[in-house]
C-alpha cells in the first residue's frame, strides 16, 4: 500500500516542474505549453467526481491498480509524443486513469487503519509527501542526464510494478457496500459537517500552496533579492524540503490525532503553517525562505491529515466519492491561489507571504466541527 502511495503521487509530481519544458521542446508556443500543464487540472476536477463513484461502485483494489496501470500507459505515451497536439491527448488520457488513485489509495487506507486511523492514515500519507519531495526534485536532474523518454519510461516501470502489486491485495468487504447513487448520496449526509470541514481544510491549504508556486519565484525576482534561475531553485528547494518534512509530521500528527484529537493537529498545524510563511516573509532572502517554508512542512502535513480523516468518516458505501471531492478541492484551490500569486509577485515576496500566511489560519474556522475523530 505504501508503494503503491509513492508510485501514484511520483508521476504527477515529477512532471509538475517540467512539462511545459516538454511542451516547448515539442514546438509549443509560451500559450501552448501553459495550456497543456494546465490541462490535467482541467479534466481531473470533474474527473475526480465519476472517479470517487466508480471506487464505491467497483471497489478500491480494483479501481486502485487500473489507475496505476493507466498511470503506467500514459507516461509510456509521453515518451512517443512528437507533437504539442499529441501530448494535449496524453494529458487528457492521464487525468482520467490519475483521477483514480489517490481516493482509492485514501480509502483503503482508511480501511486497514484499525482503531488508529491517525496514525493508520499518517503512516500512508507519509510515502506520498516522499513522493512529492523525490518526483519533484529529481525531474530536472533526470531530464538533464537522461532525456525525456528514458525518465517517462522509468516512472512507467515504477507505476507498473505498484499496479500489479496493488491486484494481489487481498479484498475487503467495504469494497460490496455499494447501494447505488442514493446509497452515495444517504451516506455523505450521514457525515455531512465532517465531509465540509475537511474539505474546507484542503481547499485553504492548497489555495495557500498555490500562492507559493504561482508566486513566490516571480516575486523574489521582482523585489530584485534574486536572479530568475536562483529564485525557482529556492522555490524548488524550498517545497522539497517541506514535503520532507511532512514526512515525519505525517506520522507524529496521526499519533497526535489517535491520543489528543484531530482538533489539537488542526491547531498546532494552522499556527505552524501560518508561522512558517511569516518566517519567511520577515526575511524574504535564501535562507528565509528556506527556513520558513521548512516550518511549514508540520502545518501541510497536519492539515492534510486533519482533511483527510475528516472525509474519510463517510461510511464505506460512499467513502470512495467523498475523498474525490477532496481530491477536486485540492485542485481547485492551486487553480485559484496560482493566480492569486501571480497577482500578488507585483507587490513583492512579503505581502504574498503574509497573505499565504493568513489564508493558512483559515482552517481553524472548522475546528467546532472536527471532534474528537
Amino acid at each position: 500500500m505504501a508503494f503503491a502511495g509513492f508510485a501514484g503521487i511520483l508521476d504527477t509530481s515529477f512532471l509538475i516542474p517540467i512539462i511545459a519544458l516538454y511542451a516547448r521542446s515539442l514546438g509549443a508556443s509560451e500559450a501552448q505549453a501553459g495550456f497543456i500543464a494546465g490541462l490535467y487540472s482541467m479534466v481531473a476536477i470533474p474527473a475526480s467526481i465519476v472517479a470517487g463513484v466508480l471506487i464505491d461502485r467497483f471497489g478500491r483494489r480494483r479501481m486502485l491498480a487500473l489507475g496505476l496501470l493507466w498511470d503506467s500507459v500514459s507516461m509510456l505515451l509521453y515518451a512517443l509524443v512528437t507533437s504539442p497536439a499529441q501530448l494535449a491527448l496524453v494529458r487528457v488520457f492521464h487525468a482520467l486513469g490519475g483521477s483514480l488513485v489517490f481516493p482509492a489509495f485514501i480509502a483503503r487506507s482508511r480501511e486497514v487503519s484499525g482503531e488508529r486511523v491517525g496514525l493508520g492514515l499518517g503512516l500512508m500519507l507519509a510515502p506520498v509527501a516522499l513522493a512529492i519531495a523525490v518526483g519533484s526534485g529529481s525531474a530536472g536532474v533526470a531530464t538533464a542526464f537522461l532525456g525525456y523518454s528514458i525518465s517517462f519510461t522509468l516512472i512507467a516501470l515504477i507505476l507498473a510494478v505498484a499496479g500489479l502489486l496493488a491486484l494481489t491485495l487481498p479484498p475487503r468487504p467495504e469494497e460490496r457496500a455499494w447501494r447505488g447513487l442514493r446509497g452515495v448520496a444517504s451516506g455523505l449526509r450521514e457525515v455531512a459537517p465532517s465531509v465540509i470541514a475537511g474539505l474546507w481544510v484542503i481547499f485553504v491549504l492548497y489555495v495557500a500552496l498555490g500562492i507559493i508556486v504561482g508566486g513566490l519565484a516571480t516575486s523574489l525576482v521582482k523585489a530584485e533579492i534574486l536572479e530568475e534561475r536562483e529564485a525557482r531553485l529556492v522555490a524548488g528547494i524550498s517545497v522539497s524540503l517541506a514535503s520532507l518534512v511532512a514526512v515525519a509530521f505525517f506520522i507524529i500528527s496521526g499519533l497526535v490525532a489517535d491520543r489528543f484529537g484531530i482538533p489539537l493537529v488542526l491547531l498546532y498545524s494552522s499556527i505552524a503553517g501560518s508561522l512558517g510563511f511569516t518566517v519567511a516573509a520577515v526575511n524574504p532572502v535564501t535562507v528565509g525562505v528556506v527556513a520558513g517554508l521548512t516550518v511549514f512542512g508540520i502545518g501541510l502535513a497536519g492539515l492534510m491529515l486533519v482533511s483527510t480523516i475528516l472525509v474519510s468518516n463517510a461510511p464505506p458505501k460512499a467513502r470512495g466519492t467523498s475523498i474525490g471531492l477532496q481530491q477536486v478541492l485540492n485542485i481547485v484551490g492551486v487553480a485559484l491561489g496560482a493566480p492569486l500569486g501571480g497577482v500578488l509577485a507585483e507587490t513583492g515576496p512579503k505581502p504574498l507571504l503574509l497573505v499565504a500566511a493568513t489564508v493558512t489560519l483559515l482552517a481553524l474556522a472548522v475546528a467546532p466541527q472536527t471532534g474528537k475523530r
